[in-house]
């Protein structure tokens, strides 16, 4: 049994609406055997025994609740069927995560409770490289990729919140945020009931070539295209601007590169009224100067340490579920930090295996009416985006944004937005 300390931050924040799972989908060259894949799951498990947990609640000696990991000796389930299983409960045996498969493709569901994209894409290159060498190629080159059997450093499951803090931590000081344009009440599309995904697919020498030509990086490059999109549609905000929240992962700054835990931060990229008078390529300069300057390792240090302290704050209120309702308001108070959000975990880097793979899509969700999630895998940039609104105006901005860049943009796939559920455990854990 291990007491929770990192995963605090989304355990008091996940419920029915923002469950806090993510899904990423690897679409194949050839149809699935499921068989190979089971057998390729049950290797698979083998190498992370830190991710087979199940949740629970004990109580210490003056009554106050803490979330703690318990062993979880049951299977890691594999289901046909594009339909995401209930994360926490019995339908996935009570892991975090589960697995399904359909057609030519595989999918790996998780609880950001447990890893973050960059731990899933570890986990989906072990599947991936298990399967293949299974049905394809026995002698496939297994270079970057954690099989069983591997020693396991203890850097991959040790929590970096248990790490000694450093004595001293100097953050830049960095300039003062203009206010946002808030599409929760300012948006120029009427809100949906829910969100749907819109899968755009670029070709991935393409978008880097563009990428390249301007100075940017594919997650800074898309940023910008996502906030001029906005910009245009809202002429005449001034003074709130157009902000991406942009997802970056600290682990290089905290200085545990194998943790498998979720270590992920936002940055948040303003395209000021000044700025938007500029070029796009002058735009992306400054775009990437000011994620160089919050990636300051110190900024993040600070972030992370300030992020525990406020967990540990909340863990002085005696209940789960007290630590739920004191977080309620952060989903409302998004708005107003951000227009919308930007993940991009990076290049797979899948490894040997890769040439069977024709994409990978990730889906995942957040409290901001836009939410893009972008891959790149099997020659192809696939950026997921998922919107909360009734009609296609920012996603028609930001295609055509995208098409003045010179990118060849494809709908792929648009549907209603379906993450993993999760059981009640908030309540049915004590």
């Amino acid at each position: 049994m291990k007491r929770l300390y990192i995963e605090r931050f989304y355990l008091n924040r996940a419920d029915n609406e923002y469950p806090m799972t993510v899904r990423v989908m690897l679409r194949l060259t050839d149809k699935v055997d499921e068989q190979v894949l089971a057998d390729a799951l049950m290797a698979t498990q083998l190498r992370y025994p830190y991710l087979c947990v199940k949740l629970g609640i004990v109580r210490d000696a003056d009554g106050c609740e803490h979330f703690v990991y318990e062993d979880n000796s049951k299977p890691w389930v594999l289901s046909k069927g594009e339909r995401p299983v209930c994360l926490f409960g019995e339908e996935a045996n009570e892991h975090l995560l589960a697995f399904s498969w359909w057609d030519d493709c595989v999918a790996l569901d998780f609880s950001h409770v447990l890893i973050d994209g960059d731990s899933a894409y570890r986990l989906l290159r072990t599947l991936l490289y298990e399967y293949c060498q299974r049905r394809y190629d026995h002698d496939l080159s297994r270079e970057g990729v954690w099989l069983a059997g591997d020693a396991i450093d203890e850097a991959e499951w040790t929590d970096p919140a248990t790490l000694p803090r450093p004595a001293e931590i100097h953050p830049l000081t960095l300039p003062e945020r203009p206010k946002v344009i808030n599409l929760m009440t300012e948006a120029v599309s009427p809100i949906a009931e829910r969100k749907e995904v819109v899968q755009i697919r670029i070709a991935e020498e393409q978008l880097m070539q563009q990428v390249r030509a301007c100075g940017a990086t594919p997650a800074t490059f898309l940023s910008l295209a996502l906030a001029r999109a906005i910009a245009r549609l809202h002429p005449d905000s001034a003074p709130s601007v157009p902000t991406v929240c942009m997802a970056v992962n600290l682990r290089k700054a905290m200085g545990t590169p194998l943790a498998h835990h979720s270590m992920v931060g936002g940055l948040f990229l303003p395209l000021g009224q000044e700025l938007a008078e500029k070029s796009f390529s002058d735009q992306a300069k400054v775009f990437r100067e000011m994620v160089t300057e919050q990636t300051y390792p110190d900024n993040l240090q600070a972030y992370f340490w300030q992020t525990q302290d406020r967990m540990d704050m909340m863990e002085k209120l005696p209940t789960v579920n007290a630590r739920h309702q004191a977080f309620a308001p952060v989903n409302t108070l998004m708005g107003q930090m951000a227009s919308c959000m930007l993940s991009y975990v990076g290049k797979a880097d899948l490894g040997a295996a890769e040439q069977y793979v024709k994409e990978m899509v990730a889906e995942a969700d957040a409290a901001y009416m836009i939410v893009l999630e972008a891959s790149a895998a099997g020659g192809m940039f696939t950026i997921s985006f998922s919107h909360r609104f009734t009609d296609d105006a920012y996603l028609d901005a930001f295609l055509d944004e995208l098409r003045r860049q010179n990118l060849t943009c494809e709908i792929a796939d648009r549907h209603p937005l379906q993450l993993a559920p999760i059981a009640d455990y908030r309540n049915k854990l004590l």
